[in-house]
């Protein structure tokens, strides 16, 4: 039982690799935890990521967004992108 376990493992990839081990889950929020976070609504939330105000990454049908991207867009910075 444990090889077939094993040998299902899918290998662990993409924006997660950003983050130290050790905060993976409470540094990466989703849609509905980064609009609590804020303290905004879900179509707000939504208007600044498509703008390019908010960069967060499409997973499903939702969003995932850095915890220090929110407390960045929260300090009212402006995403590099946007600057030039």
């Amino acid at each position: 039982m444990e090889n077939a376990v094993n040998c299902c493992q899918i290998p662990y990839k993409g924006w997660k690799m950003m983050l130290r081990e050790n905060d993976v889950m409470t540094d990466v929020m989703t849609t509905e935890e980064a609009c609590q976070y804020l303290r905004i609504s879900r179509p707000t939330f939504l208007k600044y990521v498509s703008h390019g105000r908010i960069k967060g990454a499409k997973a499903g049908k939702g969003w995932k967004v850095l915890r220090s991207e929110l407390d960045r867009f929260l300090k009212g910075e402006i995403p590099s992108k946007m600057m030039g």
